[in-house]
């Protein structure tokens, strides 16, 4: 359990290192988009929908991997306890 919770943590560390930049790429982006919005409306409605989806992605990346480490690391400080 213990090399799980590790390869997870590493894992998260890892994604965190990449998720980041991106996300604040992509939300400087989006805020750009919508104050052209009006000069370039079509342009700005379409690339606007895939930076969502960026943003989105981010989210789910960042949270999917701290909820799976936080639930192996449960699991395993629960079963310690609990065979003690």
């Amino acid at each position: 359990m213990e090399a799980i919770t590790t390869m997870f943590t590493t894992l998260q560390t890892s994604l965190l290192s990449l998720v980041l930049p991106t996300a604040v790429i992509a939300l400087v982006l989006w805020f750009l988009m919508n104050a052209l919005a009006p000069v370039i409306p079509d342009w700005a409605q379409a690339a606007r929908g895939h930076l969502q989806r960026v943003l989105l992605g981010v989210v789910v990346v960042g949270f999917a991997t701290t909820i799976v480490t936080a639930l192996y690391g449960l699991g395993g400080a629960g079963g310690a306890v609990g065979g003690g």
